[in-house]
């Protein structure tokens, strides 16, 4: 595998991963089940100045809403995500692949946060020069991939699925 080729494995556990955590996203919100909005991020626009142009942003906002509203409409997901990242190894990593291809709302969830990691960091530079801003230091998988594979298994989900 070359350097910036990403395995089965690691795609699934970055969809799944990133699926589960809009959940805790969704908490945090502005807005309610139900009421969801572009407004309602609980991003502030200020802070995350210099993060993303204007027209990235926009998409920004609008793939959290659509997240929200599958978090809202899909509670059992948050369960079915975390027990899917548990279960991956790097022999079952297709078929689990497979089973989130499947289901709209998880690939809505994982579209979400991949395609924002990529509007956020645009290029490999952007993304090693900076560090990931969300990065907490109990998140070890993130910490340990903070580089630029990391960029690239973000990336090559986001080109793989036609989310770019």
């Amino acid at each position: 595998m070359s350097n910036t080729e990403t395995s089965a494995e690691v795609k699934a556990k970055i969809l799944l991963d990133e699926a589960n955590l809009a959940f805790s996203e969704t908490s945090e919100r502005r807005d309610s089940p139900g009421e969801r909005n572009l407004e309602g991020s609980a991003w502030e626009e200020g802070r995350m100045e210099g993060e993303y142009d204007e027209a990235d942003y926009q998409k920004i906002l609008e793939l959290q809403m659509r997240a929200a509203i599958a978090c809202d409409d899909h509670p059992e997901l948050e369960e079915k995500t975390a027990q899917l990242f548990e279960s991956i190894t790097p022999e079952n990593a297709e078929e689990i692949l497979e089973t989130i291809a499947k289901d709209p709302d998880l690939m809505t969830l994982g579209k979400a946060a991949v395609t924002t990691f990529v509007l956020r960091f645009p290029t490999v530079q952007s993304f090693v020069n900076k560090g990931h801003p969300l990065v907490l230091a109990m998140d070890e998988y993130m910490l340990e991939n903070a580089n630029a594979q990391n960029w690239h298994d973000y990336n090559n989900i986001a080109t793989e699925n036609g989310w770019l």
